[in-house]
């Protein structure tokens, strides 16, 4: 090749990663037993062109879809077309990360000779650098805190323990301009996980903030060879072992719901129902909210009180330490169910009764339920000497006493409004939360939290004081009937 195609050569690897990839990356192919051209398939250029665009991103997605490789030749392009660049890898055991950075290596040891770096660089197992001062270092995710980075990769980030501290210790990467790549299958047995927290409030406000993270899902059928018939054998396979979708649903998602689902077995409410029920509403911004409101922590106003409209709330209180549960109020449009607001921080019972007369003030004084657990008693008193109409429970007094009845009776009047689609949830930590109550114990397993979830079915409960719970649907047989229609749209 002449110096001038030489030159346009360069050129155009320098502006495309994807031109970079598809002429002059290898990658390794088990299927092959060798190295292959990097053949881009349709879902890998819209990553990579993601990947490009934004500074922090978090991908979900389906096992084997080639996302490492990937982000890998990403890391190499920028190694390689925008020195110096600062490459880290982390995984969760360093022994990945060394097999990641030996990827590297490798697919740069296999560029043609003028893409190459000259010689003068140096390699160990956990560090590589090119003449030109690009480097790459590969950590576990208990390590590498001192370095910042061109770019981080965090490889099956949800099975990282302690993520959202790890993420603190890398953030001066990017708060120097560099970017942050998290890429993950779901771990199931870790449903409101860091990793699902962030997707979740990125697929929540896409196209938001600078610096708020890129989502992107991957399917089951981003890989092209993959058809229908071969997600139902293997869907198949998977239910015979286990007498669920859960695995399949883990490794094989056709949606972001099927990948961010709680376990089904031990569930007292099937998430494909609350699924249906859930919109994920971005809150109002705080400077549309009356004085007395904005600003208050953990308050999300989904949807303003209209003229006419009657509402209802509920409230399951906490200790109010920042180390304690969350204190969560829930308003509901009386008329058709809808979550229209949500209080939930860890609040003092008495501050939290003064925010909770406020937003039902503001919605046109609705009528308020609480549960009348240890710090419910003062947060009932304090209401009370504030004006605000308190709903009593079954005992006839104001305020829900849950006891082994009581919680059956509130959890099944729930799922019957939830199963006939009697209500719409606008906060998906509320919808997490439901998911994960057990119904052994009508509780969330131990480590995770219920509060949204427990002022929500008392939410229900006052609302089917005003009308009795619809009539569920027929439910399908099999939840992967849910999904088959959209899996190919």
């Amino acid at each position: 090749m002449d110096a001038p195609s030489l030159d346009l050569e360069r050129t155009l690897c320098g502006v495309s990663p994807a031109y970079f990839l598809e002429h002059y990356v290898a990658i390794e192919s088990p299927e092959v037993g060798d190295w292959v051209p990097f053949h881009l398939w349709p879902q890998q250029r819209r990553a990579l062109t993601t990947l490009h665009t934004n500074r922090k991103v978090v991908i979900l997605k389906a096992r084997q879809l080639g996302l490492t490789w990937l982000s890998l030749g990403f890391a190499l392009w920028l190694m390689v077309t925008q020195p110096p660049a600062v490459v880290l890898l982390f995984s969760l055991r360093e022994a990945e990360a060394v097999e990641l950075l030996r990827r590297l290596r490798a697919m740069h040891a296999r560029l043609p000779a003028w893409l190459r770096d000259a010689p003068g660089g140096s390699a160990t197992a956990t560090r590589w650098e090119l003449a030109t001062g690009s480097r790459a270092h590969a950590f576990s995710t208990q390590s590498g805190r001192s370095y910042t980075g061109t770019l981080a990769i965090v490889d099956e980030a949800d099975f990282v323990p302690n993520l959202a501290a790890f993420l603190n210790a890398v953030k001066p990467t990017v708060d120097a301009g560099g970017r942050l790549l998290l890429i993950s299958t779901a771990d199931k047995a870790q449903p409101l996980s860091p990793f699902k927290r962030i997707y979740r409030a990125a697929a929540a406000q896409p196209g938001g903030d600078a610096n708020a993270y890129a989502p992107l899902f991957l399917p089951w059928y981003a890989r092209p060879e993959r058809t229908p018939a071969w997600r139902a054998r293997v869907a198949a396979e998977m239910f015979a072992q286990r007498g669920s979708h859960d695995d399949f649903f883990q490794e094989y998602p056709a949606t972001a719901d099927e990948a961010l689902r709680v376990r089904s077995l031990a569930a007292r409410l099937p998430a494909a129902w609350i699924e249906r029920i859930t919109t994920e509403e971005p809150p109002l911004p705080a400077a549309t909210l009356p004085p007395a409101l904005a600003g208050l922590p953990g308050l999300r106003v989904f949807a303003p009180p209209q003229p006419g409209n009657r509402y209802v709330a509920a409230a399951d209180p906490a200790e109010g330490n920042p180390h304690s549960d969350e204190s969560a109020l829930v308003v509901l449009d009386a008329m058709s169910g809808a979550q229209v607001a949500l209080l939930a921080a860890p609040i003092a019972p008495d501050l939290f009764a003064l925010h909770a007369a406020a937003l039902c003030r503001w919605y046109a004084d609705a009528p308020l339920l609480v549960e009348r657990n240890n710090h419910g008693h003062a947060v009932l008193g304090w209401l009370a000497e504030q004006g605000v109409e308190l709903l009593h429970g079954p005992d006839g007094r104001p305020g829900w006493l849950t006891t082994a009845v009581s919680k059956t009776r509130v959890w099944d009047e729930a799922a019957r409004r939830i199963a006939a689609e009697g209500c719409t949830i606008a906060d998906g930590e509320t919808a997490a939360q439901l998911a994960l109550v057990e119904a052994s114990t009508l509780r969330a397993p131990t480590g995770h939290h219920d509060d949204r979830a427990m002022a929500f079915v008392l939410a229900l409960h006052a609302l089917g004081s005003a009308a009795p719970p619809p009539t569920p649907p027929v439910a399908p047989a099999d939840p992967l009937c849910d999904y088959d229609a959209h899996a190919f749209s």
